[in-house]
């Protein structure tokens, strides 16, 4: 199992430097390619029923507003792209270099970012967000939850105060579920490089401590040591549990499975993981 290719969607905004901070790290560290990710809105798309009840005057108005305001955030973006590969001393690339040196590269498309990013993240090890904040960014939010159950791959979320280098101390929550093996399946790379491992299993009505037990005996195949911890939550939520303990322990990332339902089924989010996206105050790993 390796982690060669990152993708990291950046947005034009301040939370930008977050993601590519701890994208950079993730490649120098597993020598990966690290793929900035703009996509900037087609102009006609911000003219919602085009032509319904608006002059042509006041269509060519809002594209040309649209289209103004994308190519402002495009450059905002491309710079806080350039000023983080020049601070990690990364070399730019569009093809992989021969043996383990950590590139990264720019991209810029045209479309929706909900559709765009996670068709992109399907050819991509591991994507990487900072925590979108639902309050300021409704916008980020959308599209982290859409990669998460539209990419098939395994997300890394990242705190503004995340650690400088991810993955040394790393904590796994397991409930036995399809999410939560994805998750341990995506996070590999990380815990077989780990210094110490953590299986933390909330023992509730539908998750039983065995649940733990059997997968610290999948990790040792791996060759993995892990210390496994059943919590018992009583009456608080399971993610704020999860991330107590985890913060108590020094975690530096918690490895999770992600649970929601289809967006065409409008889509809602778990408890844990809506509390994860909301709280966590350390990377997240999570899969879906």
């Amino acid at each position: 199992m390796s982690l060669k290719t990152i993708l990291v969607p950046l947005s034009g905004s301040d939370t930008d430097p977050v993601a590519l901070g701890a994208a950079l790290g993730v490649a120098r560290r597993f020598g990966a390619h690290a793929d900035a990710l703009f996509v900037r809105l087609d102009p006609r798309d911000a003219v919602p029923m085009l032509g319904e009840g608006m002059s042509g005057a006041m269509v060519d108005e809002i594209m040309r507003a649209a289209e103004g305001e994308a190519n402002a955030h495009l450059t905002v973006a491309r710079g806080h792209f350039q000023t983080a590969v020049a601070a990690a001393g990364i070399t730019q690339s569009t093809a992989p270099k021969a043996g383990d040196e950590p590139t990264a590269g720019w991209r810029d498309v045209v479309g929706r970012g909900e559709e765009v990013v996670p068709q992109e993240g399907r050819l991509a090890d591991l994507m990487v967000f900072a925590h979108p904040a639902l309050d300021k960014d409704a916008q980020g939010y959308v599209t982290v939850e859409t990669a998460l159950l539209g990419c098939g791959r395994p997300l890394l979320l990242v705190p503004g105060s995340a650690p400088a280098e991810i993955g040394r101390r790393v904590a796994v929550a397991w409930n036995g579920s399809a999410e939560s093996a994805r998750a341990v399946a995506g996070a590999m790379p990380f815990l077989q490089k780990a210094e110490v491992v953590h299986v933390l299993t909330a023992e509730t009505s539908v998750t039983s401590a065995a649940a733990g037990r059997r997968i610290a005996d999948y990790l040792t195949w791996h060759g993995v040591a892990s210390q496994l911890t059943i919590l018992k939550p009583g009456s608080d939520p399971v993610g704020k549990t999860l991330n107590d303990r985890a913060a108590e322990i020094g975690a530096d990332l918690l490895v999770m499975g992600g649970y929601g339902h289809s967006r065409m089924r409008e889509m809602i989010l778990g408890g844990v993981t809506r509390y994860m996206l909301s709280h966590a105050g350390l990377p997240v790993l999570m899969a879906h």
